[in-house]
């Protein structure tokens, strides 16, 4: 009884141990256990289960294989079909030929030109002793993508209003896999500004990508190109979607302007620059003791006595509104100048002196003044450090000077030669009882010193 319990338990035990060397999943519709990968030394599978990306009519490289004793194996397509991989070899698949290594690749295949219906996943399945190893991988293949769209109103221009948030839409509506988009003001890459949502347009892993921007556009992106780029594995350059900007602002704002070394009597021309967006409706030149109470008001463009005025359009809403002052006088030099641009989005006064001085000397910024200091410092760190390992080199010095063994001049190496073999035969003569020794002193000179004799031999003291 006892006996054949025991042979149960063993028997149990083996069984248990069996299962132990193996690793499976379960087929979640079927319910059915599939074997993936023996642990044994002797059985294991080499997969790599990356997705592969082709292009259509590219050649697709399904690799498999497994270290060990191999019965057979097969691949099974995401449809259900399903190729012997010794009928491959054997050329019985039209399209499927044998790879060129198939070391580590005993169970690899080649798809000699890939088409849609080689889209999803692949099976690799290896039959084994008593066992099968399973890999799976995704193979996706590419679906050209349609053109970017910019979805604005007016594909000739986009309208914006300066200084505030304006989103721009960007879409591609079919690509497999999903493409890559960026976007660029001018040549600027302005990407970090915009977010994309990939939505699948069905179930064979075509996607639709719809990019937003969203950014506040300034008076200087006024005429720069807005595009929209993308880049697929298909194409072997991006795709883009591109429009010009049209900025709407007032006058841009700028500071107290001067212009210097005007000499007295001569015919004097201010040129002064500005931007407006759309095109100013009212321009004048204002001036007078202070800039609040002008008594003087010069339109623009006309002739009043000494003065001319006139504006010039450089493009894209850039403006150059002229004062030519004939016979330039200090009295001219001692009034203050406005002047005064309005367009439909707002009115900007521009604030400007004339001086018959020279130009002052330009200032540091606050950057080069804090780099100068931090160069001093560094110099002074520097100087530092280099008095401190002199004082502690001669400090070193001066202690090799006191010791009675210290190194000499190169020109005195013979000498020195001598002297400590000289040294080490006085020592030896010490040792075998002599009394006499030379030896260097303090000030590297020799000196005869006397010993007092050792006897080897035992004295008698007897009396």
């Amino acid at each position: 009884m006892c006996k054949c319990s025991f042979v149960r338990v063993a028997w149990l035990a083996a069984c248990l141990a069996l299962a132990s060397t193996q690793e499976y999943e379960v087929n979640q519709p079927t319910g059915d256990v599939v074997f993936n990968s023996v642990r044994s030394a002797d059985v294991a599978l080499i997969f790599d289960k990356s997705e592969i990306v082709v292009n259509p009519g590219e050649p697709l490289y399904l690799d498999c294989g497994a270290r060990g004793d191999v019965r057979s194996c097969i691949w099974e397509t995401e449809g259900g079909e399903i190729y012997q991989v010794q009928d491959v070899y054997e050329n019985v698949y039209t399209g499927l030929t044998k790879p060129e290594n198939t070391n580590g690749n005993e169970c690899g295949i080649v798809v000699n030109s890939a088409t849609m219906e080689h889209h999803g996943h692949w099976t690799c399945k290896v039959f084994v002793v008593g066992n099968s190893l399973v890999g799976k991988k995704n193979v996706i293949v590419t679906v050209k993508p349609t053109s970017p769209v910019l979805e604005i109103d007016d594909r000739r221009s986009l309208t914006v209003n300066g200084n505030s948030e304006t989103p721009v839409q960007c879409s591609v509506a079919a690509a497999r896999p999903a493409v890559t988009i960026r976007w660029f003001l001018g040549n600027r890459d302005v990407t970090v500004s915009a977010a994309t949502e990939e939505t699948p347009a069905d179930r064979g892993g075509i996607y639709k990508s719809l990019s937003v921007l969203r950014r506040s556009f300034e008076p200087a992106d006024n005429g720069k190109v807005l595009m929209c780029s993308i880049s697929h594995k298909t194409l072997l350059a991006p795709e883009n979607a591109t429009v010009p900007l049209n900025v709407i602002f007032k006058p841009a704002e700028q500071p107290l302007t001067t212009f210097y070394q005007i000499s007295p009597g001569s015919d004097y021309e201010v040129r002064f620059n500005f931007s407006a967006n759309p095109p100013p409706i009212r321009q004048e030149w204002r001036f007078g003791e202070s800039f609040d109470n002008p008594a003087k008001i010069v339109a623009i463009p006309s002739v009043d006595g000494r003065y001319t005025t006139g504006l010039e359009e450089l493009g894209t809403g850039m403006y150059t509104a002229k004062l030519l002052i004939t016979d330039f006088m200090e009295d001219d030099a001692n009034m203050e100048y406005v002047l005064i641009v309005e367009n439909d989005m707002g009115e900007t006064p521009y604030k400007v002196r004339l001086s018959m001085n020279e130009a002052p000397a330009e200032t540091l910024s606050g950057g080069a003044v804090a780099g100068i200091v931090i160069v001093l410092l560094i110099i002074i760190v520097a100087l530092c450090a280099a008095t401190y390992a002199r004082y502690r080199q001669m400090f070193c010095f001066a202690s090799r000077a006191e010791s009675k063994a210290h190194i000499q001049d190169p020109e005195r190496n013979e000498t020195d030669n001598g002297t400590a073999n000289d040294a080490i035969k006085a020592s030896t003569d010490q040792v075998n009882g002599k009394t006499d020794s030379r030896v260097a002193n303090g000030n590297g000179n020799l000196e005869q010193t006397h010993v007092d004799e050792v006897n080897n031999e035992k004295k008698n003291t007897d009396v």
